[in-house]
Formats: structure tokens, sequence, C-alpha cells
């Protein structure tokens, strides 16, 4: 009989421990930023997880989209402004409509300074499901979305998003 009960007792805890470890894991997966692979201007791949540990930003964005341009000056501007968080802003670069040549002449004629990742093999536009452009993700030091925005934003969104993650 005592085997038996400390048979059941086995299982029982052994259940539960389970079925903690499972609700823990469930939650933290709902707030996980997905990894991703962009390349940089010179052709390196990046992965978002390259910056664990760090507030990130990630915007999609393209030059041809008449909100993505209107948007881009502020972050720009707050990329300067916020050393502390890295943006990603991440081009939906194509091959027809939008390539690297057009990108990097649309870049260099406004004088921006943000650094661009091309998304060509639609890597982070598949993992954050990015169907309408500008989006823009607010990723915590920890790798969790604390905030998202579909469509364009102010500066002052993008400030508010930024404070969140810092």
């Amino acid at each position: 009989m005592k085997k038996i009960l400390l048979l059941f007792l086995a299982l029982v805890l052994c259940f539960a421990f389970c079925s903690c470890e499972k609700d823990s894991a469930d939650t933290e997966s709902k707030n996980s930023a997905p990894d991703f692979t962009v390349l940089d201007k010179n052709g390196n791949e990046v992965n978002l997880s390259d910056y664990m540990g760090t507030p990130v930003v990630i915007n999609f964005w393209a030059s041809w989209c008449p909100p993505c341009k209107a948007e881009l000056p502020d972050f720009d501007k707050a990329c300067a402004e916020f050393d502390d968080v890295v943006f990603l802003m991440v081009n939906l670069t194509d091959g027809k409509r939008e390539t690297k040549a057009i990108v990097d002449e649309f870049i260099s004629e406004n004088g921006y300074k943000f650094p661009v990742y091309y998304d060509t093999e639609y890597s982070a536009t598949y993992a954050y499901n990015v169907s309408s452009i500008p989006a823009t993700y607010f990723i915590d030091a920890d790798g969790n979305i604390a905030e998202s925005h579909i469509g364009m934003i102010n500066y002052d969104t993008l400030v508010d998003g930024i404070n969140k993650i810092r």
C-alpha cells in the first residue's frame, strides 16, 4: 500500500510540475519577439537575436509607401537621439518594385542616417505576419514585444514606445 501511495504522490507531483512548466512557457511565448534574418548594407546576415539584452525598434517600410515616407524623418531623428536603442529599419526588398539600388538611392537622396536592413527573403515579414506597412514593433531587452503599431506613427508615439522598452 505504501508503494502505491508513493507512486500516486510521485505522479501527482510530476503532473503538477509539468503543468506549471507548460503554463509559464505558454505565457512567455505569447509576448516573445520572433527571431528573423535580414541583410545589412554590406550583405551580411543580421538576426534580431543578435540584439538580445538591448531594446529594439523594428520598422517595416518601403520607399514607394507614402505613409512610410512620411514617418521616416521621425525615425531618423529618434535613431540619432536614442543611442541606447537599436533601430532595425526593415525594408521590404522584393527585388522588383523595391530593390537594394532603389532603396540606397532613396536613403541617399533624403539624407537618412538610420541603418537599413533588407528583407530579401521575407524572413522578418513572415515572422511578424506583416500584411500592411508601415508596421512598428517595440521589443524590450528581454526579447518581448512590448507594443506594436500598424500604420503611420508620429514622433511622440515613437518616443512613447521607446520609453516603454528602455
